[in-house]
């Protein structure tokens, strides 16, 4: 088989299908706007002309005398405001086109162009998939046909991601994690306005905060001022095996996502027994049943995640149930070796349609 992805190949989620394929024997190739080097696979750098986003139309003619170079059985584009738009203009076939989530959730709303660009996409397309189930409805509102739709959760090496061999040690403190990146769209600052309501109550806290964006000096700067810097460490992006053991090591996995799509960083923490507590959207209301395999808070409320941590701090038994009950959910719908699989049945399919027509 041999797979063309246009997509981000800086993007983690880019690399894991590539390496996975690749394992798999299929000959893999990315097209993307961003270089990147990935052992085995064919990184090739399509041009902007220093355009930036309005640039992307100069990769069209390159595009295409890439794929007609290649030969491709399957495309695979990810992200449909940007490559998916890209592959569909190009006329790329067979095509599938994934929905990360801002792209599709959130993007449309904002601009008329967003809207028409991921429609164009979504039609245009033999196959559609989400990281999500809940993202489904929001593809077919945009042009999907529903026949055409799936979810394909990114899913999690449950091999690696696994719980402690060691029990975690009782709080206090109470280990609390963040691994979402320093974005708006992420809402790092409610969680450090809920630690330090917390402190002022006397609960004894330690923070750990992984990831980066642009907002992280004004993250800095709050904790800072909220006098958390003896109990928080920022630790910028780490390997998975060191999240591994910092997710084994925490009680509390926090999510503030305003917005998300398939919320990988939960379903890591849920697999390495961390008790999550998540925004009530449906990203994360799709996985947790409030108070009983984590909690549930509204987005952008710091009172209200403090009482959700404030809880499991107090809750010894919630946690432990909670990390059993998810080790099992994990498992069963987020394991990406499944998900890999499932991922290849529809190239199969593509591909054997596009051989007998």
């Amino acid at each position: 088989m041999r797979i063309l992805y246009i997509a981000d190949a800086q993007s983690v989620h880019t690399r894991r299908w590539a390496e996975a394929f690749r394992d798999l024997g299929a000959q893999v190739h990315v097209a993307s706007f961003r270089p990147a080097q990935i052992a085995g696979v064919d990184v090739h750098l399509l041009p902007t002309g220093g355009l930036g986003k309005a640039g992307y139309l100069l990769a069209l003619p390159v595009l295409r005398r890439l794929a007609a170079r290649l030969r491709p059985d399957v495309v695979h584009a990810q992200y449909v405001t940007s490559y998916g738009f890209l592959a569909a203009i190009a006329g790329l076939r067979p095509l599938v086109v994934t929905a990360w989530g801002s792209d599709v959730l959130v993007s449309p709303r904002e601009s008329r162009l967003a809207r028409a660009l991921v429609g164009y996409a979504l039609r245009h397309a033999d196959r559609v998939t989400t990281v999500a189930e809940h993202m489904n409805a929001a593809v077919m509102a945009l042009g999907a046909p529903a026949g055409r739709v799936q979810a394909v959760p990114f899913g999690v090496d449950t091999t690696l991601f696994r719980p402690p061999s060691a029990p975690r040690a009782e709080p206090p403190p109470l280990r609390v994690i963040c691994t979402r990146n320093f974005a708006p769209v992420y809402s790092v600052h409610t969680l450090v306005e809920a630690t330090r309501l917390l402190q002022g109550r006397g609960l004894a806290l330690a923070l750990d905060l992984v990831g980066a964006g642009p907002l992280r000096v004004e993250l800095q700067a709050q904790v800072h001022a909220a006098g958390l810097g003896p109990v928080t460490v920022f630790h910028g992006h780490v390997s998975h095996p060191q999240l591994v053991e910092l997710l084994g090591a925490a009680h509390v996995f926090v999510s503030p996502a305003v917005s998300d799509g398939n919320n990988v960083s939960l379903n890591e923490a849920m697999a390495c027994g961390c008790l999550p507590v998540a925004t009530d959207i449906p990203a994360n209301a799709q996985w947790i049943d409030h108070g009983r395999n984590g909690l549930l808070f509204r987005p952008g409320d710091a009172a209200g995640l403090a009482e959700a941590i404030a809880r499991a701090a107090g809750d010894s038994a919630l946690r432990a149930a909670a990390a059993t009950e998810n080790r099992l959910i994990v498992e069963q719908r987020a394991d990406w070796q499944v998900n890999v699989q499932r991922m290849r049945g529809i190239y199969d399919t593509l591909i054997g349609t596009v051989e007998t027509t």
